[in-house]
């Protein structure tokens, strides 16, 4: 049995932990599958050497304070009182949770008051009985755990095994004297240690105008001291304190059987030629023998088969494969990796195994990438010295990064395999290529497999913030910093290791990474932290910083001119709003119509950066008039949203390359992905709804584009791709009615492959608007007159700049809504017909996919366009996909639609196969009496 048996094993369990209820956010219960009795590890392994599987049931758990009975007598058939069931992988909240002791506090509740802060004051004993081969001459019996928070001691069958510090660090126990003895059955008792330094929680207060008590990390940030942890959980202002923190065996347990000797560790390295037509790839094996032999060394690449014999002594070693001696590790024309939007990110499978006396001892699969990174480019910064920028190059081909933070993957780490894919290509969707993983957080075989299919380059941080002390215990930071890199870094996607956030760690972490990465690594770069570099060869141009809430968008286009340095940007965000259907799930009832501390909970006051909460909504009712109700908050938020956010990626996007002094190389968006339900930093909701900050990333990131620049009224057009863009813009202005009133063609005679042009100005066209504000709609056409993109703005005229608040007097939209359903084999698509039937502009129409008995949202569902702007008689095909087991929970589905203004009964909605309905609640926007925050 191969390693990429236990891989399909642990997808299999993670999947069942997903349908019980995981990924489902809103007062979702977890659901039991099976977590008493005995783990199904597996059965009999035969005469084979190989097996394994994961241990992921059966399992059941106590407060360790709680109990009296130790870890032998817990590793043993001796019963002991208390033990109740277990989530794992999981947190001991997620399994309270799921056994109905609390709810799900992130929905309805304020987290602080629902469930007590005591769940860190206590480590947590888990136990499980799981089936174990008898074991043949010569097979050997492994142990291993992905990760535990925060320490680990592990026993089984009464005998104390070892322990494991620091949540990023696997650890790897050969259990073959207590497996031979053990009579069919194994008893796994893991005593998980507490936090050695914790803070009381941070209280949420939506009156104080700042989240949490204004700091991050807690009230104090001595969590931080911890190192390797969770010490967002903490409290920070995307999350609020969690009230174990995330503790537990939050990653898969497996077992393994091998013969003689174990292949411990595979390392995939390839070297592209500068002209990209051959990759020589090495391979190096890490080796545990339980005594001297000779080992014959198979595998096979891309098809082609390879053997060798090699001696290796008892103990540790290592064994180096190259095209020297494997012919095959050399490749031809090779299938390349690239980032998403720029070509596939093809991988290659690699299998290697060793070999004793005929038998195969060992099997490990790995799946790498082959490409060449450069990740500088010279620049003169403003002090008039040349360093070397960050500006990446990835295939030869200069990439501008469009990318999003994560924070934490979810706020409980209920992070079943398809809800972290699910992310992921939310992000490929989004037309995004990299990913943050901020303070290495989110750190899982299953983030980065996903960023590997779907072409997202990651920041790889490490576990160090300025919001607290630096860690104390600087050996276990760096131990589990290099399982880390040993663990993750044949995957394609990693572009960087970082030391940490905004500041630089203590010099005894600066110079235990930088010999690390050089060590185990050498190919890649690693930065000090987020905030800068201070290597041998340091990395200059780029920064944190923020701002961290709601500004214009011509802020954002001053601040990516060309003019202002440094030219890469990794931190830079807004306030988020999602749906009327999402707030109402994520508050309580009573909370829907007046602000208060649940809304806080929800991070509502950010940063502080717009007088939080309550200055953000006086803000929203400045620009877009008075806010009636929720479902009018809602319906204004998507418009703040959407033009903050996408000014947010065009404005780097117009001023790259050639743009100067200096071009943009970068932008990171603060965040993408939400840890929990929130108002703020995100591009989708906690459940996975895109909302419209979604569109305005993935308008704003289309590699060919026609953007106007919010600054000068200036018409650039983006080109990413690695084509030279022809052809012609076509600007068109309309007034509040619809009516045109102002038009040019500008001729594109061509606009070199990763590089932006100026090709006009539209600002004497929108000072002489007819009122205060004037829509404006670009077309890019290629040569032959077919459209390339599309791209549509409200902007204000200059000459009386009033803000928005005018669109409420705009004549309503009539719209033609037809909507029919394609059955495939593994799911349906959902094509929807939208065309403007009126005269007036319909702004921002807004699609939902919902279940038609429950009228639940389908989610995730991926749309290939939302949020649509449309003029007079233009139309427009979304398409919306969803997949098998959506199909089964949901037979019947229809399509219900939203906007600015929708004049509902000059509008004609029709369904072949799916009912299609206007969405009453989110167009109700106008009450007999405002109740809005009164």
């Amino acid at each position: 049995m191969s390693e990429a048996f236990g891989s399909d094993v642990t997808q299999v369990n993670r999947r069942r932990f997903l349908s019980g209820g995981i990924a489902v956010a809103g007062g979702g219960v977890l659901g039991a599958f099976g977590v008493s009795g005995t783990a199904d590890a597996a059965s009999d392994a035969g005469p084979r050497q190989l097996g394994g599987g994961e241990i992921g049931s059966g399992w059941t758990f106590v407060a360790a304070d709680g109990t009296a009975a130790d870890g032998s007598a817990l590793a043993s058939a001796e019963s002991v009182a208390g033990l109740r069931p277990a989530i794992v992988p999981g947190t001991p909240l997620t399994s309270m949770i799921a056994n109905g002791e609390y709810p799900d506090p992130l929905y309805g509740h304020i987290v602080t008051d629902t469930v007590p802060d005591s769940l860190k004051d206590t480590g947590y004993w888990y136990r499980v009985a799981f089936r174990v081969p008898k074991l043949i001459p010569g097979q050997r019996f492994w142990l291993q755990f992905d990760g535990i928070n925060y320490l680990g001691t592990v026993w089984l069958n009464g005998s104390k095994v070892g322990t494991v510090e620091g949540a990023f660090k696997r650890a790897v126990f050969e259990v073959t004297d207590i497996v031979a003895k053990a009579d069919g059955v194994a008893w796994l008792a893991v005593l998980v240690g507490k936090l050695e330094y914790t803070d009381p929680p941070a209280l949420p207060s939506y009156a104080s105008g700042v989240t949490r008590g204004g700091r991050n990390g807690g009230p104090t940030g001595v969590t931080l001291k911890n190192g390797p942890t969770f010490f967002c959980t903490a409290g920070w202002d995307w999350l609020p304190t969690i009230p174990d923190r995330d503790l537990g065996i939050w990653q898969p347990v497996t077992w393994r059987t091998t013969g003689p000797v174990r292949v411990a560790d595979v390392q995939v390295t390839s070297t592209l030629s500068p002209d990209l037509r051959t990759a020589e790839v090495a391979v190096e094996l890490a080796l545990d023998s339980a005594a001297e032999k000779s080992v014959v060394v198979t595998g096979s690449l891309d098809g082609r088969e390879f053997r060798r014999t090699v001696s290796v002594p008892a103990g540790a070693s290592s064994v180096t494969l190259t095209s020297k001696e494997i012919a095959c590790l050399r490749l031809d024309r090779p299938k390349l990796w690239w980032p998403n939007g720029y070509g596939e990110p093809d991988r290659y499978r690699l299998t290697v195994g060793v070999e004793v006396g005929g038998q195969v001892c060992d099997e490990r699969s790995v799946d790498f990438g082959v490409r060449r990174i450069e990740y500088t480019t010279p620049m003169r910064s403003p002090s008039g010295t040349v360093s070397q920028c960050l500006a990446i190059t990835v295939n030869n081909q200069p990439i501008l990064v469009m990318g999003g933070n994560w924070g934490l993957d979810e706020a409980l780490k209920r992070i079943p395999r398809e809800r972290l894919r699910a992310q992921v290509r939310l992000h490929r969707d989004a037309n995004l290529n990299l990913i943050r993983n901020w303070n290495g957080q989110s750190s899982t075989e299953d983030f980065y497999a996903a960023c590997d299919e779907y072409g997202i380059l990651v920041w790889q941080d490490f576990f160090c913030s300025t919001e607290g002390p630096p860690p104390e215990n600087v050996a276990r930071d760096l131990a589990n910093i290099r399982d880390c890199i040993v663990r993750f870094r044949n995957h394609p996607s990693i572009l960087l290791w970082c030391g940490g956030n905004e500041g630089p760690p203590p010099q005894p972490l600066i110079d235990g990474l930088d010999a690390l990465v050089a060590e185990l690594d050498p190919q890649r770069v690693v930065l000090t932290s987020s905030a800068g570099d201070t290597g041998a060869n340091p990395v200059d141009g780029y920064r944190s910083g923020g701002p961290y809430h709601w500004v214009p968008p011509a802020k954002h286009f001053s601040l990516n001119d060309g003019t202002q340095w440094p030219p890469f940007h990794n931190e830079v965000g807004s306030y988020s709003i999602p749906t009327l259907e999402f707030m109402r799930k994520m508050l309580p009832e009573a909370s829907w119509e007046h602000p208060d501390d649940f809304w806080a909970d929800r991070d509502v006051n950010g940063n502080g950066g717009n007088g939080g909460g309550a200055g953000y909504l006086r803000l929203t009712a400045e620009r877009y008039g008075e806010v009636r109700n929720l479902p009018d908050f809602a319906r204004k938020s998507q418009l703040m949203n959407y033009e903050c956010i996408k000014a947010i990626y065009e404005a780097p996007v117009a001023h790259m390359r050639s743009a100067g002094p200096y071009p943009r190389t970068g932008v990171i968006m603060w965040m993408t992905n939400p840890a929990q339900p929130s108002f703020v930093w995100q591009m989708y909701s906690h459940d996975l709804e895109a909302h419209s900050s979604f569109y305005a990333v993935q308008h704003a990131c289309r590699r060919i584009n026609a953007v106007l620049d919010a600054q000068n009224f200036d018409v650039v057009v983006a080109n990413h791709s690695r084509t030279v863009v022809r052809g012609t813009v076509e600007a068109t202005l309309y007034g509040l009615d619809g009516a045109e009133f102002a038009g040019s063609t500008v001729r594109v005679d061509g606009v070199a492959g990763s590089d932006r042009a100026v090709v006009g100005s539209l600002a004497s066209q929108v000072k002489g608007a007819p009122s205060d504000i004037a829509f404006v709609r670009l077309v890019l056409r290629d040569p032959r007159g077919a459209e390339v993109v599309r791209n549509f703005y409200w902007v204000e005229n200059p000459e009386r700049a009033a803000g928005f608040a005018g669109l409420d007097g705009m004549p309503a939209a009539a719209v033609s809504v037809i909507a029919g359903v394609s059955r495939e084999p593994d799911g349906l698509e959902v094509a929807v017909d939208v065309r403007n039937i009126g005269k007036s502009v319909a702004l921002m129409l807004h699609l939902q996919v919902y279940d038609v008995r429950t009228g639940e949202r389908v989610l995730p569902a991926t749309f290939s366009d939302n949020y649509l702007n449309l003029i007079g008689g233009e139309a427009a095909t979304v398409r919306v996909r969803l997949d098998g087991e959506q199909v089964r929970r949901h037979p019947e589905v229809g399509v219900r639609i939203d906007g600015w203004k929708i004049d509902q009964r000059a509008s004609r909605l029709r369904g072949r196969g799916v009912a299609v309905t206007f969405n009453q609640e989110a167009l109700a926007t106008r009450p007999a009496v405002s109740t809005f925050g009164r």
